[in-house]
């Protein structure tokens, strides 16, 4: 996928420069670069924690700053602070634009890790012991301008306190405490997903081509032997229902003040270590998780869109029958599975919402598996509500007409599921 991209950004900025114009030209001759240049450029984050004061220190290194040469993200002051940059820095209250050198480039700052959503309720978290955050809240999503077909070869090198024994993270590692950065979707690579550090205890596995680590720290009462044996024993059917996986996965869990969820990230998740891996209702909150990480699906949120419903619907649709595929449950109570959800939205008149709550998301499963029903009957078995799930992997961001689309084409028109005034 990776290779289609860059191939298709050479193509184009082949095709500019044959159209340049003399402004385009001028503009080429001001970066100095030649047919030579190659175009990537390497990228380095470095990552320093410091659990004394509950930072970290980053630092982005840039060898070609005439490739990569504009970056502006978003100022959080109440979480950033110390920004330095050579080259142009113009830090405000509200953003940060940071016009590169041609040459070596580099940017830090300083990140408050600890988010607490709530008093006592952590969405991060570091102590003398330990640290488990987002690479999402710690490396800035910025908005970034490249040389047409520019691209980046990204790793990240953390260094650990003193006495902190690991790092892990969703990324494949390279050497030591270096990992690799390669996001397909993206030029610009950043390192995104859950990490966890400090005195830790891993299990890891090889599940078909996917590297699976489950960790937590020591002394926390995650059951690792436990999420990795089930998380095995359900792969092959993840695997079937949609198809390409992760090469790496990490499973991060940790109690109280941690969050009492969990939590989903593009290579990772974290699930509070009181959470089960089966409820007592038979869905399990693991591959709840697990589906959002794999399938990517985000329902639009805008009020455009109203279709939260469509991914936590998902979710937790699979999040039993991926169970029951893989011979986890019977029949009978995968029927008593959605009956009960279907008892507790039976008040919801409406699945179209921004966020989608527990009985939306309750009603969107027994409409889902209604969906699943009629598909397979119309097309004789030959298709199912997977078919759709990878339709709509391939645009992340969905809405209802997306999903209609995707039924239509297996089915035909006039599908009686897609006339539930559920989804008006």
């Amino acid at each position: 996928m990776r290779q289609v991209v860059r191939a298709l950004c050479l193509l184009l900025a082949l095709a500019a420069g044959i159209a340049r114009s003399p402004t385009a030209a001028a503009e080429r001759a001001d970066t100095k670069t030649t047919e030579t240049d190659p175009p990537s450029y390497t990228l380095k984050f470095r990552l320093a924690l410091r659990p004394k004061e509950d930072t970290a220190r980053i630092r982005i290194e840039i060898d070609k700053g005439r490739l990569l040469r504009r970056m502006e993200f978003p100022n959080l002051p109440q979480r950033y602070s110390d920004i330095e940059a050579n080259g142009d820095l113009d830090v405000t209250p509200d953003k940060v634009i940071w016009k590169l050198p041609e040459g070596d480039a580099w940017l830090a700052m300083t990140i408050k890790v600890s988010d607490a959503k709530r008093p006592g309720k952590y969405a991060a978290m570091m102590t003398e012991d330990w640290a488990i955050f987002r690479g999402d809240d710690v490396f800035p999503s910025a908005t970034t301008e490249e040389v047409p077909g520019a691209y980046a070869i990204a790793t990240l090198d953390v260094v650990l306190p003193k006495g902190w024994d690991s790092i892990e993270t969703g990324w494949p590692r390279k050497r030591g405490n270096t990992f690799r950065i390669d996001n397909p979707d993206r030029l610009y690579d950043r390192p995104v997903g859950w990490m966890i550090a400090g005195d830790l205890g891993t299990r890891r596995s090889e599940i078909g081509k996917t590297s699976l680590a489950v960790s937590a720290p020591k002394g926390t009462a995650m059951k690792r032997m436990e999420v990795l044996t089930f998380t095995s024993l359900v792969w092959p059917e993840v695997r079937k229902a949609f198809g390409a996986l992760p090469r790496k996965l990490l499973i991060v869990g940790m109690g109280d003040p941690m969050w009492r969820g969990g939590l989903s990230a593009s290579n990772s998740l974290f699930l509070h270590v009181e959470r089960p891996l089966v409820s007592e209702n038979g869905t399990s909150p693991l591959l709840h998780e697990l589906t959002h990480v794999i399938t990517r699906i985000r329902g639009d949120r805008s009020e455009q869109g109203n279709d939260d419903w469509i991914a936590e619907g998902l979710a937790e649709f699979y999040s039993f029958e991926l169970l029951y595929r893989a011979g986890g449950i019977t029949k009978d109570r995968r029927r008593k599975i959605i009956a009960k959800l279907g008892k507790w939205g039976e008040d919801v008149e409406s699945l179209r919402a921004q966020a989608s709550t527990g009985s939306v998301t309750a009603m969107a499963v027994a409409w889902i598996d209604r969906l699943d029903r009629e598909i397979r009957r119309r097309s004789r078995g030959k298709a199912s509500i997977d078919d759709v799930t990878r339709d709509l992997m391939k645009l992340r961001v969905v809405r209802l007409a997306d999903l209609k689309a995707s039924v239509e084409r297996l089915i035909g028109k006039d599908v009686d599921a897609l006339r539930s005034p559920l989804i008006e």
